[in-house]
């Protein structure tokens, strides 16, 4: 069918000023920085930058926290960017326009290591750490440890995915409450194909095949904690909100993550992004489907904390 005619012509403004890529990582990062940089802000009551121990060394965090008296669930955030790029500045506005959805809940947005510095499983390793420092710092923060769960896009969805895969069978003594995972990349085995594009949108080469070997430097991409699709039994893990956007090529594979949970008892709130485009979580404030998607997940939050 195609996207609607407001959004598609948000998408071929954004395509059509998108900068050239760079040749080295540091060019990708100010690329991608770039390109986070106008979105919008939406306000929160209490925004304060945080330093959360990592299992390397310190981990730089942002607390995104509303008004309400008393604790109040929470979600520890690991931003997207293929692994390599991004950080807590680059993604506020991400951050903010979740937070606005999803109302009484608070987000922590963390720094973890990147590759090519840092491969797997350092960001995984910080990621799992944050959520024990987030939790266990709980009454200082405002929140509420037995309502806290992980979250994510894209990159840092798998990173929530693999977190709650690790700290799985602890629900009793810590564990997430909740996983929210947003497009999220959950088999790693191989770059998934693009389809063609019904309105003729031209995204360029991903790129992903060389990120992709810069994440796992030599780890097998079967194992569970890099694909967490593959996890040979999800009984047991937290709920979930799983956010897709119809035309990214990874949305098959978070589809079916969404439904091999179910399968295992689960509980499952799967929001099909119709006629969005990876990336949309920021796009709100340019076009009304996004703005309808990241309402969607909000509720979905709400409802499951």
């Amino acid at each position: 069918m195609g996207r609607d005619p407001e959004y598609l012509a948000f998408m071929r403004r954004r395509l059509a000023q998108a900068p050239p890529p760079g040749r080295t990582i540091g060019d990708a990062r100010r690329r991608h920085a770039a390109d986070l940089a106008p979105l919008p802000r939406p306000g929160v009551a209490v925004v304060k930058d945080l330093t959360l121990d990592g299992p390397a060394g310190p981990l730089p965090a942002r607390l995104y926290r509303p008004a309400a008296a008393g604790p109040v669930p929470g979600l520890v955030y690991f931003h997207g960017g293929g692994w390599a790029l991004g950080d807590v500045e680059g993604y506020d506005p991400v951050v903010r326009a979740l937070a606005a959805a999803a109302g009484d809940v608070a987000w922590v947005s963390v720094d973890y290591r990147r590759p090519p510095e840092d491969p797997f499983p350092a960001p995984l390793d910080d990621a799992v750490a944050a959520y024990e420092q987030v939790t266990a710092r709980a009454a200082e923060l405002g929140l509420d440890p037995a309502r806290t769960g992980v979250a994510g896009d894209s990159a840092g969805g798998q990173l929530a995915a693999a977190a709650a895969l690790r700290l799985r069978g602890r629900r009793g003594t810590g564990g997430p409450a909740l996983q929210v995972l947003l497009y999220p990349a959950v088999d790693l085995r191989a770059v998934p194909p693009a389809a063609p594009d019904p309105d003729g949108l031209d995204f360029g080469p991903s790129g992903l095949d060389r990120i992709l070997g810069l994440y796992l430097a030599g780890a097998d991409p079967a194992r569970p904690e890099v694909s967490p699709l593959l996890v040979p039994d999800p009984a047991g893990l937290p709920p979930a909100v799983v956010a897709t956007a119809e035309y990214d090529p990874l949305r098959p594979q978070a589809e079916a993550y969404a439904a091999r949970l179910r399968a295992a008892g689960v509980p499952v709130a799967l929001i099909t992004g119709t006629g969005l485009d990876h990336g949309f979580l920021g796009w709100g404030a340019y076009a009304r489907r996004a703005a309808e998607a990241v309402a969607e997940i909000g509720a979905a939050v709400r409802a499951a904390l």
